[in-house]
């Protein structure tokens, strides 16, 4: 076997290192990792929450064989939209399913969100399958090219806890706020976007605005906003 000389390790060393600060890069700007199609029959459609005429979620339908599945397991779906040449991810979710789920089982995207970041279709879904004998990941699809104006803002939020009124959940952070002494300015945003509301309030009489976050299952969080 020939022997290498010192210089073919310190190259070796050098591009290792080249590589490895590429693909930090990479994954710094949200650039997401290859992963093979799932294969699984899937469709994205517009979904009416409100019943009103007009679009407020985007929703996700994979179909899965009944018979192969745990009795329970998670369903990760992370929407992303192409954004100077990557795609980068806008929204999360994640939701249990059993087997009386049947067999399409659906994951839901606030259309208020969309309509906020003005970010348009095709969006790419990458799905993560979780459960007892069951560790399944990949690209899930991509979806018409929607605009995100096609979009509204209602007030019905469908989460992984069933639907949610955003004015009761508001309702429900103004008296939290008046418990905590927490005084609250006029609100500025509120959109649901990672399984959680996002209030965003305007600081009262030029203090701090403040920015709440709410779970479905009642968590909250906030945080002073500056502007």
């Amino acid at each position: 076997m020939a022997k290498k000389s010192p210089g073919f390790y310190l190259v070796f060393v050098i591009t290792i290192q080249i590589l490895l600060v590429f693909s930090l890069s990479l994954m710094a700007k949200g650039a997401a990792p290859p992963g093979e199609s799932l294969n699984l029959p899937s469709r994205f459609d517009l979904v009416d929450a409100d019943f009103n005429g007009t679009p407020d979620h985007l929703g996700y339908f994979l179909t899965l064989p009944t018979e192969s599945r745990p009795d329970v397991f998670w369903v990760c779906g992370e929407l992303q939209a192409m954004i100077n040449n990557q795609w980068r991810t806008i929204d999360y979710t994640a939701r249990s399913f059993g087997q009386e789920s049947g067999a399409e089982i659906a994951l839901y995207f606030y259309g208020g969100e969309l309509q906020r970041l003005q970010v348009d279709g095709p969006f790419r879904i990458m799905i993560e399958l979780k459960g007892v004998n069951l560790d399944s990941s990949g690209v899930g699809g991509f979806s018409p090219a929607y605009r995100h104006d096609l979009f509204e803002a209602a007030d019905v939020v469908l989460t992984n806890q069933g639907p949610f009124s955003t004015g009761q959940i508001k309702n429900v952070i103004h008296s939290w706020a008046g418990q905590e002494g927490l005084v609250l300015g006029p609100l500025e945003t509120a959109t649901f976007t990672f399984d959680r509301w996002r209030f965003d309030f305007r600081g009262a009489s030029g203090g701090a605005g403040k920015r709440i976050w709410y779970a479905p299952n009642g968590e909250i969080n906030w945080a002073d906003q500056s502007y």
